[in-house]
């Protein structure tokens, strides 16, 4: 005596289902891991020889090399963004109250951001007029040394997830300091770094031993969507459903 085709079919609906629903349960669940990647970005020298009351330079700045991690890729979400250098004060200016403040400009994201490396001397391009749209950024402003020959140690940090910022020295006469950031975001080709610093407060100074430290979270790529794994496990039951009309072929997905 022949099977129903009605059994026949109900039996093919409860197979497809059971594929796909295996499929979801068994699919790997993305955890994201915790990330710090520590870039060394050489020395820099910032300096503005404007005459007041104009401010037209000449002036002095620079792009660091452009640093890559290439083990952070996936999914990242930036946390934190760490900043230190040695700093020397080569001179002031009288007319600004011989304050040797300078801004960073810290580029973190997942390609190249347009800026080639090097030191930028004797230009009459102003930097306040030198615009990003760098998917992470860590921008603030810092004053140096106070005596002419010193070298000290600074630091800055900003915590994207308590939006705390931190640096030592503090008390910058310019803009107050600030972080504008874009993420998570896709890094298919690892996590670029580069920093860009200068002044417009009528000094000169030296940065050496420029350390940029990034931390965050990194995830793999989403796997595919519940939806389209139970799109796959229908794409099944038609296929096997179209073989028994076409063929006429007896499918035993389950024992009878």
């Amino acid at each position: 005596m022949g099977r129903s085709p009605v059994l026949f079919v109900l039996r093919l609906i409860i197979a497809g289902l059971l594929v796909a629903t295996s499929s979801v349960l068994l699919a790997p669940v993305a955890s994201a891991d915790a990330f710090t990647s520590t870039f060394q970005l050489g020395s820099i020298n910032v300096a503005d020889f404007t005459k007041p009351p104009h401010f037209t330079g000449p002036f002095n700045y620079g792009f660091s090399p452009l640093a890559i991690d290439p083990t952070v890729v996936g999914q990242v979400t930036i946390t934190k963004i760490s900043v230190s250098t040695g700093a020397v004060l080569n001179s002031t200016n009288p007319a600004f109250n011989n304050i040797s403040d300078f801004n960073w400009a810290v580029f973190v994201g997942p390609a190249p951001f347009g800026f080639a490396p090097g030191q930028v001397d004797g230009t009459l391009v102003r930097p306040d007029s030198i615009l990003s749209n760098v998917p992470t950024q860590f921008l603030f402003a810092q004053p140096g040394p106070t005596t002419i020959g010193a070298t000290a140690t600074l630091t800055g940090s900003y915590d994207f997830i308590s939006n705390t910022f931190q640096s030592n020295p503090t008390g910058s006469i310019f803009a107050p300091p600030y972080a504008t950031f874009t993420s998570p975001g896709d890094f298919a080709n690892g996590l670029y770094a580069q920093v860009f610093m200068w002044t417009e407060a009528g000094c000169s100074l030296d940065f050496n031993n420029i350390t940029v430290t990034v931390t965050g979270n990194v995830a793999p790529v989403p796997e595919p969507s519940s939806i389209l794994l139970l799109g796959t496990g229908a794409l099944f039951l038609m296929g096997a459903l179209r073989r028994k009309l076409t063929h006429g072929a007896q499918v035993n997905l389950l024992p009878t």
